[in-house]
């Protein structure tokens, strides 16, 4: 149900954890998993959670955190769930013995088959913004990963900015942009206050009105950036007031 502590290097994920995805069916499945054994196949799946709360919602969810990864790639099952929906309900439909029954006659055309068609795969950048929506962080990668042999080459990453500024020392700093909060001035102008980071740690940044209409297509949580500011520190809190900011490409 919530995390479970395996090793020093695994953390297992609790269905409980998961985002949008209610406590109700998560028992469902816990105990059906324990009472029939694992799962092996989607429709395995389908076939034994009969369940009114295994719905769009709650299995869009389970998909896109990667939870029945072992069961399907997640593209196809997304792009294949309304077809799931529309088996899951014919099944609920049925008594309990219509497999037993259907199993002992020669026509079984009338038995609800899962039919699957074929979808794109779902790429990196989807499934990691899934997981981050979902579980809170990502788990199969980090949007970084591709920009990793650019910040090794660096000598300073996030943490050690925090650690090392100094204020109106000019810094910068390469990360992932996890929060954008858009706010008004006095004057009724547009600023940011981001938070970004990289796998050291997060760094607060404040994008003034005019760097901010420079730059304000790119200050898109999920954006992979470079910025160049100057570092302040006020009641130990650190930051970086920014006045250029790249996209990585």
């Amino acid at each position: 149900k919530d995390f479970t502590y395996i090793d020093e290097e695994t953390i297992r994920f609790g269905l409980y954890t998961i985002k949008n995805f209610g406590q109700g069916i998560a028992d469902v499945i816990i105990e059906e998993r324990k009472v029939q054994g694992r799962f092996k196949s989607i429709a395995d799946f389908l076939d034994r959670i009969k369940d009114k709360n295994l719905n769009k919602k709650s299995m869009e969810a389970l998909i896109k955190c990667g939870a029945m990864d072992e069961l399907g790639e997640r593209g196809s099952l997304l792009g294949n769930l309304e077809n799931i929906l529309a088996y899951n309900k014919e099944k609920n439909k049925a008594p309990e013995n219509q497999d037993s029954l259907f199993g002992l006659m020669t026509d079984t055309s009338t038995v609800p088959k899962l039919k699957l068609e074929t979808y794109a795969k779902a790429n990196v950048p989807e499934t990691l913004a899934w997981e981050k929506e979902l579980l809170g962080l990502y788990i199969s990668g980090h949007p970084l990963d591709k920009y990793k042999e650019k910040l090794d080459k660096r000598d300073i990453d996030i943490k050690k900015l925090k650690e090392t500024g100094s204020n109106n020392m000019e810094v910068v700093a390469i990360g992932i942009i996890e929060e954008a909060k858009e706010l008004l001035t006095k004057k009724g102008d547009k600023m940011m206050f981001l938070k970004i980071a990289d796998f050291s740690g997060s760094l607060e940044c404040v994008v003034f009105p005019k760097v901010f209409t420079q730059y304000s297509q790119i200050l898109l949580p999920e954006t992979c950036v470079a910025i160049k500011g100057k570092f302040s520190e006020r009641n130990g809190m650190p930051s970086v007031l920014v006045y250029k900011i790249k996209k990585l490409d």
